[in-house]
């Protein structure tokens, strides 16, 4: 049976025990290059490994090394990925803008858009729709222009007034005006509002695919291709 006195000695061993290894790791982080002074401290060392066995310290080094290692190239794929999408955009951008340069008339410009648009962003489903009361615009482009007294507008009047992009799932009644019967295959959207000065239209991308665009997803492309267009358009609409 274990004394008073026993178990007092046996917990002050442990505590005189615990304190030299306090010391020795505080020694170790002192002295880093310690076994490089002394290689022979190598072939007294021995950490056990997860699985079974034993391995020496420098191989338990050497596999948090290639750990990190792993690491660090997996953060720099994704900064590398990162990068070249974003230089794909910039590039998406830059040909947009250079080819509403040259547009001719508003049928050039609506086509140089989604066209670019529906191949850079993947989206099956693309449309404009501008307002305007003017009846010859209308007559002349069916299906384009909607009046802008129209009371399918209210649905869409806090992002016209914020100017910013929408992405994630729209309302049905949203679809239907923006992609009319192809509404029933969309799954996700991002609606672009049009504004130069004045409200002008809004610019719709649409996808079978519920997660090609969210409601978490950048807008900042989506703006920027906002403003091009608007600009052309209003252009195009003074003549």
């Amino acid at each position: 049976m274990t004394t008073q006195t026993e178990r007092s000695q046996q917990t002050t061993a442990e505590e005189e025990k615990l304190t030299d290894e306090l010391q020795l790791i505080s020694l170790l982080k002192q002295h880093g290059d310690i076994l490089q002074k002394h290689p022979e401290l190598l072939a007294e060392l021995e950490v056990p490994h997860q699985t079974e066995g034993a391995v020496s310290l420098i191989e338990r080094q050497v596999g948090v090394l290639r750990e990190k290692l792993k690491a660090g190239d997996s953060n720099l794929c994704e900064l590398m990925d990162i990068a070249r999408v974003n230089e794909r955009l910039a590039n998406s951008r830059h040909r947009i803008a250079t080819n509403l340069l040259g547009a001719h008339d508003l049928v050039d410009v609506i086509s140089v858009v989604l066209d670019e648009l529906k191949n850079e962003l993947k989206a099956e489903f693309a449309d404009i729709k501008l307002f305007s009361d003017n009846i010859e615009l209308a007559e002349k482009h069916p299906g384009l222009f909607v009046s802008t007294d129209a009371q399918e507008l209210n649905q869409f009047s806090t992002m016209l007034k914020q100017k910013n992009p929408v992405c994630g799932r729209s309302s049905p009644e949203q679809n239907n005006f923006l992609f009319g019967d192809k509404a029933v295959e969309i799954a996700s959207a991002a609606v672009i509002p049009l504004v130069a000065g004045a409200e002008l239209g809004l610019l719709g991308l649409g996808s079978r695919e519920a997660d090609r665009f969210q409601t978490s997803m950048g807008t900042e492309f989506l703006s920027q291709i906002g403003e091009l267009v608007s600009a052309a358009l209003a252009v195009h609409l003074e003549k």
